[in-house]
């Protein structure tokens, strides 16, 4: 793991479900829950709720794009390794690459310097390097080569996938002609509860059970005095 750095010189606060706080500038493995994460990451909704009926959340994204890496042969930790590529946004929220785009090019027009990409990159980063260690994975700097790019590759699948799958054929003329992903099922999306409940499952299944509960147990115990 990277040596911890904070990302302000203030603290951040921001709310935890039992009501106490973290700070969101202070990366720390001790404070990360992945039981947290799929509660969060289940209302968040992919391409800022903009679809027609329900949204689909990013919870779902993760589980359906992890499991469909593991049935194109990937291995189980490589399934990991995308189940918490968005993990960061249980901590910082979710920025949409239009509403990043739309942000730095008013940065650049008005105050002439475009870094807000830049400065949301790093916050991620962080959070990431965290998150994967506390799964006892690697962290995204240490990936190989095969690793990031299945990462990466299956991410645009999926966006590709659930674009045409929410706005309908005309939606996939905005992105590459990936190859769809090998899914398990079709998608559609669920309720957050069930998004929940399957990223619960898929992350005992992958990080393992006991690494599950005992990192909540961490977590719980780092904020307790919050």
């Amino acid at each position: 793991m990277t040596a911890a750095m904070r990302l302000s010189p203030e603290p951040i606060w921001s709310f935890a479900p039992d009501g106490s706080v973290i700070d969101i500038a202070d990366p720390r493995p001790e404070v990360v829950c992945f039981l947290e994460m799929g509660n969060v990451l289940s209302k968040i909704a992919r391409f800022d709720g903009r679809n027609p009926g329900i949204a689909l959340s990013v919870a779902q994204h993760c589980v359906m794009g992890a499991q469909a890496i593991i049935n194109e042969g990937g291995s189980p930790a490589d399934g990991a390794l995308f189940l918490l590529h968005d993990g960061h946004e249980y901590i910082v929220g979710d920025q949409s690459r239009p509403s990043l785009e739309l942000y730095s090019s008013a940065s650049c027009r008005y105050y002439g310097e475009e870094r807000m990409i830049d400065a949301v990159a790093i916050c991620k980063s962080a959070w990431d390097e965290v998150i994967y260690y506390a799964a006892g994975l690697p962290g995204p700097e240490a990936w190989t080569k095969k690793q990031a790019e299945r990462v990466k590759t299956m991410d645009g699948r999926m966006c590709r996938a659930e674009a045409i799958a929410l706005f309908g054929p005309r939606a996939g003329e905005q992105f590459v002609n990936w190859k769809p992903p090998k899914l398990s099922d079709a998608i559609k999306p669920w309720a957050p509860m069930k998004a929940e409940e399957e990223f619960r499952k898929l992350a005992y299944r992958l990080i393992g059970e006991g690494r599950v509960i005992g990192q909540a147990a961490t977590a719980a115990a780092a904020r307790s005095s919050r």
